[in-house]
């Protein structure tokens, strides 16, 4: 009997050991995919950007923005990123990514309330929403100047999106409760698009060429054709679904809820769900990103002060990274 005892408890001290090791080679995979990178983040409540090593896990430089600063966008060559100055700022600060500095300020005297941007295939313009304006925006941000000015008629313009091809954008109107759906080639509204109420998160999948958007009064995601307008799929059980993100193939689509601390996956392919990730309670989930690489999305808890990192597939948190005070809007940098 007491052989046998011996051999159980050898037999886990084996299992112990042999899950340690496996455990360390899990850990040094997670560390390799993030030893290098830089991480950008908005802070709302300081007016900054905090820049952040990844592989440090720490802030390495701090930069101003505008009042107010909610969305952070950045080129395809990493060359400029641009954060909207929402709450007072009614501007765009740009920033020189290969030095680390602002480079410049972009007033929008006449399309106030910047949010929703992102930049366009020639890395130097920037579609922008003004929800206060009822308008979308381009600005250069080489020149500094805006250079079109796009009319929606539609109530708090707010997020946007692009076609494959850039040929068409698509805004939410959360006091409309519609989509704008404009021709980039002649700079005109083609149609506004009713939606559930209070639309905001959007996002253009371009391998399938999909809309999805989040209706944050019925707490609904919801996925359409563009052309025919028809509904392709729904899900319930949201709060605040803030933000649509894919990964990099597009078969995976992420959807954090502000409001209930999670953040829930979808295969975008064959529009099931794949799970829920809670996070911390109060975490207040907001800006959310891809990593360069891997399929690994970064996520901003705008009410804990960090950015957490997660693995898409296995669905876990895998680092934590400081920020400053309220952060939102998030982008990856190759380093």
């Amino acid at each position: 009997m007491k052989c046998f005892s011996f051999m159980l408890i050898a037999f886990a001290g084996f299992l112990n050991s042999a899950n340690a090791v496996q455990n360390q080679n899990q850990d040094q995979y997670q560390d390799e995919r993030l030893q290098s990178g830089l991480l950008a983040v908005v802070n709302k409540s300081d007016n900054s950007i905090s820049i952040i090593d990844v592989n440090e896990k720490r802030i390495i430089k701090t930069l101003p923005t505008g009042r107010g600063p909610h969305e952070l966008v950045m080129s395809e060559n990493q060359k400029w990123a641009v954060s909207t100055d929402f709450v007072g700022g009614d501007s765009l600060t740009v920033f020189d990514l290969h030095a680390l500095e602002v480079a410049k300020t972009i007033p929008l005297a006449s399309l106030p309330g910047p949010h929703g941007a992102t930049f366009l295939n020639d890395n130097e313009r920037i579609i922008f929403t003004s929800g206060k304006a009822k308008h979308l925006g381009i600005a250069n941000v080489v020149t500094g100047k805006v250079t079109n000015k796009i009319e929606t008629t539609q109530n708090t313009t707010h997020m946007v999106t692009l076609s494959n091809d850039e040929s068409v954008a698509y805004s939410t109107n959360i006091g409309s409760n519609s989509i704008s759906i404009v021709n980039m080639s002649n700079q005109k509204l083609l149609k506004n698009m009713p939606t559930l109420s209070m639309p905001e998160a959007i996002n253009y999948r371009k391998s399938a060429e999909e809309l999805w958007y989040g209706a944050n009064k019925e707490g609904k995601l919801v996925v359409v054709d563009p052309e025919t307008e028809a509904v392709l799929a729904t899900w319930s059980g949201f709060s605040f679904p803030y933000r649509v993100l894919f990964n990099h193939d597009e078969s995976v689509a992420m959807v954090p809820d502000f409001r209930k601390h999670y953040i829930r996956f979808f295969d975008a392919t064959n529009k099931k769900e794949l799970g829920t990730l809670a996070l911390e309670e109060e975490a207040g989930p907001q800006g959310i990103t891809m990593h360069t690489d891997h399929d690994i999305a970064f996520l901003s808890l705008n009410l804990k002060n960090k950015i957490v990192a997660i693995d898409i597939h296995t669905q876990q948190v895998i680092a934590e990274f400081p920020t400053g005070n309220n952060p939102d809007g998030v982008i990856f940098i190759s380093r």
